[in-house]
């Protein structure tokens, strides 16, 4: 996701934004990888947040519908991950009309709105996410580690050779991925030429 944008708004106006006001909501479209407790979102682009979230690898894990402050706001989103914790408000309009730090909220606390979602990004995450829990042989994971100590990276046309064991080669390094075993970059459209790194520590 892009940075947050810096626009203010009265407390009503958060208050009556639906994710504050929706107990129902939106299901996953996706069975998510890092969410604690129940998946509900009041928006389909709550629901597309959190897929991105899910491929974030600054994301260790995340929430959904989580109070903040005394004023009975509820953030879409409560994540934790290498910038500590944040607080996340999905907001309909482009560019947003809220911003929570209006309100003294904690400053880890942004909005997102439609203009901060990558659609290459999003694209690529509904791409690779139902490979999740592909099985990956102990073999074909060891085949393409030692490739990539060798060579630095290779391709996804390149996995088609390295990886033996399964049918779906790019499946089983989509899994591998959402493990947080090697690194694509999802910023651009994948393909052939898609570079498979290894993840560093």
């Amino acid at each position: 996701m892009r940075a947050e944008r810096s626009n203010t708004c009265a407390p009503s106006d958060v208050g009556d934004h639906p994710s504050c006001a929706s107990r129902t909501g939106f299901e996953a479209r996706h069975r998510p990888l890092r969410c604690i407790g129940d998946a509900s979102f009041a928006s389909a682009l709550a629901a597309d947040v959190a897929l991105l979230l899910d491929v974030d690898p600054s994301v260790h894990r995340w929430r959904c519908r989580v109070a903040v402050g005394r004023d009975g706001l509820v953030a879409d989103f409560e994540t934790w991950g290498s910038g500590g914790q944040e607080f996340l408000f999905v907001a309909a309009d482009s560019p947003p009309s809220c911003d929570p730090r209006a309100l003294a909220l904690p400053s880890s606390a942004k909005v997102v709105g439609p203009d901060d979602v990558d659609p290459i990004r999003l694209e690529n995450a509904r791409a690779i996410v139902p490979y999740a829990r592909w099985r990956v042989t102990l073999d074909d994971r060891v085949r393409l580690l030692a490739a990539l100590d060798e060579e630095g990276s290779v391709t996804l046309a390149d996995c088609l050779g390295i990886l033996r064991h399964t049918s779906r080669p790019v499946a089983a390094v989509a899994a591998l991925a959402l493990a947080r075993v090697v690194d694509l970059d999802l910023d651009e459209p994948l393909g052939s030429r898609t570079r498979v790194i290894r993840r560093q520590a």
